[in-house]
Parts: C-alpha cells; structure tokens; sequence
C-alpha cells in the first residue's frame, strides 16, 4: 500500500498490505507534527459491511495515488494528492455513513437514492447529545466534509470492484458540498483577528516576559539544573554524613539563613498528606546537596529532625532560589522591583514554560506563521546573516506543510529581530536536543489562558507591572487568530532561497498560497484537467461538475 502510495515508511517496519483491514502507518518517515498517532492506524473493520471495506480502501488509495495508472483511467476522478491525515478523515466520515446505510437495511449501494441522502444529512447535522443540554446544528463547514464522503463514491465509479452507486445516480445531483450545506464562499478569511483589546496587553506582556524577566530566568535556571545534574551523583546522607548536615545547619544558624523550602504545589500536595507540620514546608532534597549528598535516608533523618524543627523556628523556611533578586524596571510605572519572589525548582520550572509561552505568541503574532509551520520549528532553527547594506537578516528554519506534498518541504521565513530573540530564549529554557520539537503544544487558547491565570495566581503581573489580558468570549485564541491579525496589519516576510522580504502579505487569499504568496495547491490545474474529461451527456456533465467540486473542496494538507 505504502509503495503504490508513494509513501516512506522506516527501515524494518512491517508492510501494509492492501487486503488488510488495519492499516498502521505509524512508522511514516515523512509524518509531520501535525499528525496524530491515531490517524495513522486505520480500521477498516469498523465498517460493518465487508463489501464497503473494499470500496473505502480503493477510494483512499485513489487519493494516496491519483497518478496510478487505474486511477487516471477514471474520467472525473481527482488529480491532485491528498494526504493521510485527509484520507483519514473521509475513512471516518465513509465507516459513519455505510454504518448509517446498514442500520437502515441498505445492502448494496445500488440501492442508494437522494432520499436516503437527505435524511442521512438531517441527522447528521446534529451535534451528539449530551446529558442535560440541548442538542445543535453543526456549522456548514463541518457538513460540507459529510457530503464530500457521499459524493466520492460516484467519481470512482469505474475503479471501485465490489459495489458502486448506481449508474447515473449523483447526490444531490452534482452540486458542490457547500452548495448543499449553505457554505458561503465569501472569499474573505473566516478566521477572525485577534481583537487590539486583547492583543495589545498580551503582546507587552509576552515582550516583557522575553525580554526582562527572560534572561534572568535563563541564568537561574542553568545553574538549577547544573545542581540538580551534580546532586544525582552524590551519595545518600547516611550515619557518616551526619555531621556535615550539621554543619550546615551551623552555618545557616550563624548567617540567619533560612532553610530551604519547597515549591507552592509540592507544600500544597504534602500539606495535604501530613497537616500542618512546618517541615512539610522543607526540600530535603535541597538541604541534602547542600551537605554533599543527594537523599536522607531515614536514620539519618531521625538523627537531625530535633535541630531542624529547632533552627526552623529560629531562622524560618523559604524557598532557596532567587533569594536575592536582581532588581528590574515594572513595565507601567519603571520602580525598581526584585524581578521575582524566592522560587523552588518547580516554581522556576513552571515560570520557565509560560515564558516559552510567551516565546510561542510573539512568534506566531509577529510572523504569521500558521500552526503546521510553528509546530515543524526545532531546536536549532535560528539563522541569520548579514546583508550588504548593513546589519543582520534573521529567519527561522522549518518546513511548509500546507499545500505541499506529504511531510512538507524546507522553508525559511525572515522574522524581526524579536522574534529571533523569543526563539533563542525558547531554545535555552526547554534545553531538548538539536532537532527536536521547540514549542511542543501550540493550543494558543490553553496557553494564554493558563499564563493569564498564573500571572494573576502567582501575583506576578503586579509585581512587574503588566496590563490585565482580558479573556475572549467569542472563541478561542490559535496560531490562526495570530496569522490573521499580522495578516491585516505587516507585510508577511519569507526567504527560500531568494530574498522574498517584501512579499505580499494580504488577508483575502491567506489560505491559498504559501510563504511567498504564490497560489500551490494546483486546484487551477486539477480543474482544468477535470473538465477536459466531461462528457456531454447531462449525467456525466453533472459528474464531471461534482468531480470539480469535489476537489476543490478537499483540504490540501499534506
């Protein structure tokens, strides 16, 4: 399957075979980010009819392989190549409607009239009842996919070896599914932007984050990790270490220093277990390195627990980090304020990844870059040069998906200089491997509503002076919000291999073209190539309308 395809898989991995009914294409080499590890194993045997198992694998295959050689025998069939993740979604979209067929009595496809079409559609347009709220109709877009998966089926009549509609028979008499569903096509981008009341004090609290609070998070951060790395090769504190924690405990009673504390959600969590005793407070991990050792065993800890519950009450328990903070302007008024609270090591882990936040919505609002693109960023992907007439050009290395071929092909964008900064603090503050995933996550909605509730928790968006972010009630915020909103307001800048900085960047044909602006996902060509294959006879022409629909229709996702 994967060779007639043209689809790579790993060295080693075991083969799919067309006359299986479990398709696993977990080991894809080309497989970008954006794909789920569901979408890759296909079961076909969710499809109660066996007869239409072998109807959807040859339509899918059709998809996979528009150039085989069976498939360009078919007249109307489509011409351009649809990725996995599409052909994914219509073998859900065929299982939920030959399933829907069976349950009907409807044993042959030749039997398949527009009645049952349109009843098939009705029920469907209904969302799935939940308990205790009422039921709603799904938006057009979301229809418009069901009737795409009715209406295949006729444009690889000649192809399909088991069962097919009768001849002649075309739902809804070749109309294009948005046609059918009331989508209208007005051109614009339905993707709204981010509103400047929403957008203005998030982006100056994402550019304060990386640019005030970031390097000095980064700095503290290495040397955690640099202790934590030497602590796992310490030995335990045992009866011989005994009088170096006592020692310790000497030095800290004569400077009045505290003892070290753990993080907020590690007191909450042992608070919970052990009540209110103080030294549900202490990290003895901490303490432990701090004498040469990495743990307490318990007969150690049972020989110091006296003179620490003792210089707890005379010196106190606070977290060991950041003790004494450098001082750094608020952004509202510029008084000087320590730039944080002392932290624990997960405080300073958890302020490390709502920075990376903040690195993910300066890179996606002041690029445009959609949320395929951001997700193929990777350790390591910065790049700048200089250019002749002086000062420095940054991009960023990663890989087009939309429009192009399964797994995307190399890109470069040229970014501002913030956003080369956000990206290199990103890259210091996750520390994963060269190649590896920089953002992880770009759910833009998730993120921003959990570093709104950490600044508000933590009581840091006072401390540093930053504006409230208001929430949005109408949706959710994503990369696509984000590219919209750069999409009204800058030009979009992209260099593959020529400088295409001034490139075209205007929001009526964002989800047509890619980087450069330039139309690529062939649908004029597929068009054409469509209709010079219709017949003349009224049922072919409304086929061949259909196949034209069809295709322009279908996601071109890679």
């Amino acid at each position: 399957m994967c060779e007639t395809a043209g689809l790579r898989l790993a060295s080693g991995a075991v083969r799919v075979l067309f006359d299986q009914d479990r398709w696993v294409l977990s080991a894809l080499l080309d497989a970008h980010r954006m794909v789920k590890d569901h979408e890759l194993i296909w079961e076909f045997t969710e499809i109660r009819n066996p007869r239409w198992r072998t109807v959807a694998k040859e339509i899918l295959m059709a998809l996979l392989a528009p150039q085989h050689q069976a498939v360009l025998e078919c007249a109307h069939a489509i011409r351009s190549l649809r990725s996995p993740r599409t052909c994914f979604r219509f073998l859900q979209q065929f299982t939920d409607w030959f399933n829907w067929l069976t349950s009907h009595g409807i044993t042959r496809l030749g039997d398949v009239t527009q009645h049952l079409c349109e009843r098939y559609l009705e029920e469907r347009h209904w969302s799935v009842p939940v308990p205790g709220e009422p039921r709603r109709r799904l938006e057009p877009d979301t229809m418009a996919e069901v009737v795409r998966a009715v209406q295949l089926p006729v444009l690889y009549g000649e192809l399909l070896s088991s069962d097919r509609y009768a001849e002649g028979f075309a739902p809804w008499e070749g109309k294009s599914a948005s046609a059918v569903v009331g989508l209208s096509k007005s051109g614009g981008n339905r993707v709204p932007p981010v509103p400047d009341h929403i957008l203005q004090p998030l982006l100056a609290t994402c550019l304060y984050l990386v640019d005030v609070v970031g390097p000095l998070l980064a700095r503290l951060l290495d040397e955690v990790r640099a202790d934590a790395e030497s602590g796992q090769r310490l030995p335990a504190v045992t009866k011989e270490r005994v009088p170096a924690v006592r020692q310790v405990l000497a030095r800290l009673r004569a400077a009045g220093e505290p003892l070290p504390a753990l993080s907020i959600d590690m007191v909450n969590r042992r608070v919970g277990r052990f009540g209110t005793d103080p030294l549900a407070h202490l990290a003895w991990g901490r303490l432990a390195r701090m004498a040469g050792a990495s743990v307490f065993n318990e007969y150690a800890r049972e020989q110091v627990l006296p003179e620490i519950r003792e210089l707890a009450v005379e010196v106190g328990i606070e977290r060991p980090w950041a003790r004494q903070a450098a001082l750094v302007a608020r952004g509202d008024d510029s008084e000087r304020v320590p730039w944080t609270a002392p932290l624990g090591e997960e405080d300073l882990q958890l302020m490390a990844n709502y920075v990376v936040t903040a690195c993910l919505v300066l890179t996606s609002a002041l690029s445009g870059m959609r949320t395929s693109e951001l997700l193929e960023l990777s350790v390591g992907c910065r790049r700048s040069r200089s250019v002749p007439a002086g000062g420095i050009r940054y991009g960023l290395a990663g890989r087009l998906i939309k429009g192009k071929r399964f797994g995307g092909v190399p890109d470069e964008w040229v970014v501002i200089e913030q956003v080369d900064r956000a990206v290199a603090l990103a890259e210091r503050l996750v520390r994963r491997p060269r190649g590896a995933s920089l953002f992880g996550s770009v759910s833009l909605s998730a993120r921003v509503q959990n570093l709104r509730s950490w600044l508000e928790r933590t009581g840091n968006r006072e401390r540093w002076g930053l504006p409230v972010i208001p929430p949005r009630p109408d949706e959710p915020q994503d990369a696509a919000s984000h590219a919209r909103t750069v999409d009204r307001r800058a030009p979009r800048r992209t260099a593959s291999g020529e400088d295409r900085a001034e490139a075209h960047f205007s929001s009526h044909n964002r989800g047509l073209r890619g980087p450069s602006g330039i139309a690529s996902d062939g649908r004029e060509v597929a068009g054409r190539q469509l209709t010079a294959t219709a017949s003349r006879s009224p049922t072919l022409l409304r086929t061949s309308g259909l196949s034209r629909h069809v295709a322009e229709a279908i996601p071109f996702d890679a």
